[in-house]
């Protein structure tokens, strides 16, 4: 183990031990920190048990094995959930599941990433006609509902620098005018959803709530997309659960409206 020529021998032998608890996705046993670090057994445990005490490291169902502590979930939510995705991911994935289960239609969960919005999970529809949603998957914002809905909650020179950007057309739907994109984010704004009516593919429309972290900031949207025009009771249905989920992972991540009070 190698330590930094000007920095604290402490510190550093502190950073070494969390990356390898980081690492032992199962948590490690003492004997086998002090053997992978290098360090004397007196130096590990007593850095062990400072760490524990902060509530940095914890003990596996109380035993000897140690893994990283539930500090660190609160530390990271508080740079923002979208820093660390998996965090976001983790907390939707069973509303998200369920709620796909509840209604027989798929649900995505995306990131803005720049000029684009980013599939960080989806939670594919038990029916014979799900449709699929890859994850990973980019498109810009104007031409989908979640992403529309994420330039509706950003400042306005956002929304000017995202359309000096130029607005290409995915289908002959594609809001590609300024002035029109900017008069519909006004009422998604107002609305507290968005909707995507064939733009970003033929055939096939969407529904998307907003997902905020503690700094009002939104940081994830759900997008229910489905093929074909749904009834007015289906749409309610389908904007509903969205909207709940959207409500209950705003909360699990400890967020807050930016509207709210």
């Amino acid at each position: 183990m190698s330590e930094l020529k000007h920095g604290s021998p402490v510190v550093e032998k502190t950073a070494h031990l969390l990356e390898a608890i980081a690492d032992a996705r199962t948590g490690i046993s003492l004997a086998s920190l002090v053997e992978q670090l290098g360090v004397p057994r007196s130096t590990v445990y007593r850095i062990l048990n400072s760490l524990s005490a902060h509530g940095l490291v914890a003990r596996v169902n109380g035993g000897s094995i140690y893994e990283l502590g539930p500090k660190f979930v609160e530390l990271a939510r508080r740079i923002s959930p979208g820093a660390d995705k998996a965090l976001l991911v983790e907390a939707a994935k069973p509303l998200l599941t369920a709620a796909a289960d509840r209604i027989m239609e798929s649900f995505k969960l995306a990131a803005p990433e720049g000029l684009e919005m980013m599939t960080i999970f989806a939670a594919p529809s038990p029916g014979d006609y799900s449709l699929f949603i890859k994850v990973g998957g980019r498109s810009r914002k104007h031409v989908g509902a979640g992403g529309k809905l994420a330039l509706a909650f950003s400042d306005y020179s956002e929304v000017e620098a995202y359309c000096a950007a130029g607005l290409e057309a995915r289908t002959p739907y594609t809001i590609t005018d300024p002035d029109a994109l900017k008069e519909a984010l006004i009422e998604i704004r107002r609305n507290g959803y968005a909707e995507d009516n064939q733009e970003s593919n033929l055939g096939v429309r969407a529904i998307s709530t907003p997902v905020f972290d503690g700094n009002g900031q939104l940081v994830a949207t759900i997008s229910v997309p489905f093929i074909g025009e749904a009834t007015p009771d289906r749409a309610r249905s389908i904007r509903r659960e969205a909207l709940d989920c959207a409500t209950l992972l705003t909360k699990a991540i400890d967020g807050r409206h930016p509207l709210s009070k």
